[in-house]
């Protein structure tokens, strides 16, 4: 009895929160291009392995500082002499937005803060891996109207290779959207 007084009292509590309160939260779609790399390797042949990189994210108190978490599905690893070694994660970034976020106008925002990372698939690694990861974000976005454009860039922070060779994820994407 006393958890569904408890739901009750919630759920009033959200629907008589101020029309305002609920303006100030925004979303929306992204999609674009992974470039991604693993340093720690020895071979001298290492390249980007070119991948996808798509989500959801969702803006609180669109000021001049917001919240900006997300959910994504990044294609990461690297090229090697003997082929394509992929990680696969589903990242849940919780970024800072700095910047103007007016969604009827052009805005410039720049983006910063940790990813956390399940791995979902891993392919042609010698060593086991971890199924975290654990980076930093650091990037930059601009609307038009209902229309994104973002670039970031993800330092891993944390060696996946359970092995003797250290490896961190490094990705550079590329990314288009909606706001809505």
């Amino acid at each position: 009895m006393k958890k569904q007084l408890i739901s009750c009292a919630i759920l009033v509590a959200v629907l008589a929160a101020p029309a305002t309160a609920w303006a100030q939260v925004g979303g929306g779609i992204k999609a674009g291009t992974n470039f991604a790399r693993v340093t720690g390797a020895d071979d001298d042949d290492i390249g980007d392995r070119i991948g996808f990189v798509a989500g959801l994210f969702l803006t609180t108190n669109q000021g001049l500082f917001a919240a900006q978490p997300e959910v994504v599905l990044s294609m990461q690893g690297s090229k090697f002499s003997f082929g394509t070694a992929t990680l696969d994660y589903i990242q849940v970034p919780i970024l800072l937005r700095i910047g103007s976020s007016a969604k009827n106008k052009a805005s410039i925002y720049g983006l910063v803060g940790p990813s956390f990372g399940l791995l979902v698939q891993d392919e042609n690694w010698d060593d086991p891996v971890e199924r975290g990861d654990v980076g930093l974000v650091v990037g930059a976005g601009v609307t038009f109207s209902r229309v994104l454009a973002e670039v970031r860039y993800t330092a891993g922070l944390r060696d996946f290779s359970k092995g003797s060779t250290a490896y961190k994820n490094r990705v550079f994407s590329l990314m288009g959207g909606f706001v809505f």
